[in-house]
């Protein structure tokens, strides 16, 4: 089973040269240094982030899609209609 993990190119390129000149495939090395940590217990917390965090993003509001209660939802224009009509007035 292949899983994926996600470097920054400046760190991937570094890690492909590394392996180039040991004669290493990437992805063994990757596996025994993961195989390594888990087995002697690493658990450094300083370990950098290289990825950026994710951008956290907005609540949607749980009310209901208000309208005319004589209109079946299906039969109502779209709830972006509402937000663009209630920024133009």
């Amino acid at each position: 089973m292949s899983k994926v993990v996600h470097l920054s190119d400046t760190v991937h390129r570094r890690a492909k040269e590394f392996c180039k000149d040991h004669s290493l495939r990437m992805s063994d090395w990757v596996t025994a240094l993961i195989e390594d940590a888990v087995t002697n217990g690493r658990s450094d917390p300083t370990v950098r982030t290289l990825a950026p965090k994710k951008k956290i993003l907005q609540k949607l509001q749980l009310t209901p899609q208000a309208g005319d209660p004589d209109v079946p939802v299906y039969a109502q224009p779209p709830f972006w209609v509402h937000g663009k009509a209630a920024q133009g007035k």
